[in-house]
């Protein structure tokens, strides 16, 4: 059966797996820094998906995770409402946290509790901020929606503070290392842009409620962080600024220019603000297109094999570092992890066409017999998930996890390093070519055979729709 929903999808869903909204929540709430406190408006049971250890759950409180624990009696007797305003006064008096979070599990949504309308109610009777979200397993939800709908529920309780915001953005959606985040916040000031929060996977509650101290959100686009936008421009006043991955020359380049665009500075101040960094990165990228100019690389590019809230990851569609790979003369062809039956192969075929994207791909549905789908010497390079290493040895493919290549101009020349290393590599040569799995590839010559595999482009009438 295919993995894709039959109802209307997040535009920045269409590959990636799926996942229950409540257990996403809580995993990405759990390792939340500041005075936040979380309900959780269910039985006890759902409760067993938060992680149980202190290194899991960052805690201002005693506790950060509480729960009305609802019994089956007053589930089946409409009491649920009653249960969640008494739970909110309990909170509210014995610890006042900053912003209280409410969340619904499956058999709070089932009985129809109304936990937006009974939060906003008794959060105004008693004082205290507090915000209420819809999650459950019953409509699986990406990653990508997961997050708008958190950072949305998030910045609700913010504010717009006096002084002039026309200057100042916002990098959202974003997982930013530290000399990432010291080159951006560089060129931007360059630019004469002040960088005010940054929202990715290490941003506190304070950093969330301080959003509006900006005139503009900058986000990975398009399809992503939608509701957000909407919701902090309707509030906020803010404006959007979407952007590519600043992975490789060609995506900085446009990152930077786009913002620069966005708040008004003269091309001539962003010309000057990027051309050093950006002329050092142009001659390691053309080093390396010399190297590669008798004969491409062949290059195995993995998508939708983790479940991740890695935001690097859940921006276009795990596609982000794909430019940088064709800058560099690779020969792609995308390995995709979803059920071969015929429907899929023309559902991704369109949604990588309306992408952009003109790389062939392959479906695979098991991880476990990946090696079925290659070939020993096919390949020089696999750029995927690091746990699908076993296979890849089976047919002596060298492997490139996701989370090493950087982003910036200043990570060009590091990330070509690393990519050369990989290429260079003996390692795995320590391994016979061997495959020892399962099968599992009866579809794929037929669906080959077909002419499945390749990109469909929209039609002029579907790309005006």
């Amino acid at each position: 059966m295919a993995r894709f929903r039959p109802h209307r999808m997040y535009p920045g869903a269409l590959l990636a797996q799926e996942c229950c909204s409540y257990q996403a929540n809580t995993q990405l709430l759990a390792k939340m820094r500041g005075d936040l406190m979380v309900l959780v408006h269910s039985d006890r049971d759902c409760s067993n998906v938060i992680g149980k250890r202190a290194s899991h759950v960052h805690a201002h409180h005693d506790y950060k995770f509480l729960c009305t624990n609802m019994r089956e009696d007053e589930m089946v007797t409409g009491q649920g409402n009653r249960r969640l305003r008494e739970a909110i006064g309990v909170i509210a008096e014995t610890y006042a946290p900053r912003l209280l979070i409410v969340l619904s599990t499956c058999p709070t949504v089932m009985i129809g509790d109304n936990i937006k309308n009974v939060t906003r109610k008794t959060a105004r009777k008693l004082g205290i901020d507090a915000v209420a979200q819809l999650t459950h397993g019953l409509k699986p939800k990406s990653p990508a929606e997961v997050v708008d709908d958190l950072y949305c529920t998030l910045t609700k309780a913010a504010k717009v503070p006096e002084g002039d915001r026309s200057h100042t953005v916002n990098l959202v959606g974003m997982g930013l290392r530290t000399d990432e985040r010291m080159e951006i916040t560089a060129v931007l000031e360059a630019m004469g842009i002040a960088v005010g929060v940054v929202l990715d996977d290490h941003a506190d509650l304070d950093e969330f409620l301080a959003v509006g101290a900006a005139g503009f959100n900058v986000h990975p686009g398009p399809n992503m962080l939608l509701s957000f936008d909407k919701a902090c421009a309707e509030r906020l006043g803010q404006v959007a600024v979407e952007v590519p991955l600043p992975y490789g020359v060609a995506a900085t380049e446009a990152f930077y220019r786009r913002i620069g665009a966005a708040v008004g500075v003269p091309e001539t101040r962003v010309e000057a603000a990027i051309s050093g960094r950006l002329r050092k990165a142009r001659a390691s990228l053309t080093q390396v297109q010399a190297r590669f100019a008798g004969r491409k690389p062949a290059l195995a590019y993995n998508i939708g094999s983790v479940r991740s809230f890695d935001l690097r990851r859940v921006a276009h569609e795990e596609l982000g570092e794909l430019g940088f790979f064709r800058e560099m003369g690779f020969d792609t062809r995308l390995f995709i992890q979803t059920s071969q039956s015929e429907a899929n192969w023309d559902r991704v075929a369109k949604v990588l066409g309306e992408l952009g994207v003109t790389e062939r791909f392959i479906l695979f549905p098991d991880p476990g017999a990946l090696a079925h789908f290659l070939k020993p010497g096919q390949f020089d390079i696999w750029y995927g998930a690091r746990f699908l290493r076993d296979q890849l040895e089976q047919v002596q493919l060298a492997l490139l996890p996701h989370q090493e290549l950087g982003l910036g101009f200043d990570a060009v020349t590091r990330n070509i390093a690393i990519v050369e290393a990989t290429l260079d590599s003996k390692f795995y040569e320590r391994f016979e070519a061997n495959v020892q799995s399962t099968g599992g590839v009866e579809q794929l010559d037929e669906m080959i055979g077909l002419g499945k595999g390749i990109p469909v482009p929209p039609t002029r009438d579907e790309a005006d729709a």
